[in-house]
């Protein structure tokens, strides 16, 4: 789905093929990664979102930051390393062992979004909002709760 929206978009004039490349490729997305955890680690905000990752020393284990980074990848434009190491993300059933409530899916598309607004300037504010959208549609899949 989201790959359909990129052939839509603008990205031609930016000289970009996917939003993957846009954000930075492996680099650029591994470091939206690493914000967007930072931000789950250190505002309180997102306290109850915090909560669902298993801890090493009050931080997110280097696993759960690998998963998204794969999947993100993927999902994003580029290489589909989640389904080459993991197989189909199926994405619900994946956090169905946890109880993720609109509280805790609101907490992560605010840390979300907060990593793309100290990601990038390549990304225009349309595909800011692009990009919010279809992770708002993807928490709202995984809510549970």
């Amino acid at each position: 789905m989201l790959r359909q929206w990129i052939q839509s978009l603008d990205l031609k004039k930016q000289k970009q093929t996917s939003f993957y490349h846009l954000l930075g490729g492996q680099n650029g997305l591994r470091l939206l990664v690493n914000n967007f955890y930072n931000i789950m680690e250190n505002d309180s905000y997102a306290k109850n979102c915090l909560e669902l990752h298993q801890l090493d020393q009050g931080k997110i284990q280097t696993q759960a930051k690998d998963k998204l980074f794969m999947f993100l990848s993927g999902w994003l434009g580029g290489p589909n390393l989640f389904i080459q190491h993991y197989g189909h993300p199926r994405m619900r059933a994946r956090h169905m062992h946890i109880s993720i409530t609109a509280k805790e899916k609101d907490q992560w598309l605010y840390c979300m979004e907060k990593a793309l607004k100290i990601h990038s300037p390549r990304v225009t504010k349309k595909n800011k909002k692009i990009l919010l959208n279809s992770f708002t549609a993807l928490a709202m899949r995984i809510q549970n709760s």
